[in-house]
């Protein structure tokens, strides 16, 4: 069972890879495709990168969003001037 799971694989019979761990999306969300743009390293353009793409998806008439998991501090909402506080409503 998941609420069981120790992260520790090699002393678990079960089968991780066959179980699907995603949880549900809210009703009201529509997601079609996850791009990630990772790296280990600070300073290598994550933030541009993703900016970038995201503005050029919005041209070809895509709907985006970004998610900025960034814990040493976030550069998204600095590279779209975005300031104070974000306020979500409940069905968000």
């Amino acid at each position: 069972m998941v609420e069981n799971c120790t992260h520790d694989c090699k002393t678990c019979n079960e089968s991780c890879s066959e179980r699907d761990l995603r949880e549900p999306l809210h009703p009201a969300s529509r997601v079609n495709k996850v791009f990630g743009v990772v790296s280990g390293k600070g300073g290598v353009g994550k933030s541009l990168t993703t900016a970038l793409l995201t503005v050029q998806a919005q041209r070809l008439g895509y709907r985006t969003a970004i998610l900025d998991a960034d814990i040493t501090g976030p550069s998204i909402p600095k590279i779209f001037g975005v300031s104070g506080e974000i306020i979500g409503g409940e069905e968000y």
